[in-house]
């Protein structure tokens, strides 16, 4: 099983895969990205810092990406086994 998912126009992590939701026609694929980013301070040990999360869809649409959808359809399969 691959760790990385290649459609036609990109290529992300599949780590970074919250969701699937499964429509007859559709794949709504929603991707968390994570950020972090700190800083720390010499003196007293002290550090701040932020971690945030964007998520983002991704439609792959039958008639519209046939060959992504494809590609969705056998890596869930993959998954299944």
């Amino acid at each position: 099983m691959s760790r990385f998912l290649k459609l036609t126009n990109f290529i992300f992590n599949a780590n970074d895969i919250h969701k699937i939701v499964i429509h007859p026609d559709k794949y709504c694929i929603h991707i968390v990205n994570k950020k972090m980013e700190g800083y720390a301070f010499g003196f007293l040990s002290v550090g701040i810092g932020t971690i945030q999360s964007d998520s983002s869809k991704i439609d792959v649409c039958k008639t519209a990406h046939s060959t992504d959808y494809d590609l969705v359809t056998d890596w869930i399969k993959g998954i299944d086994k």
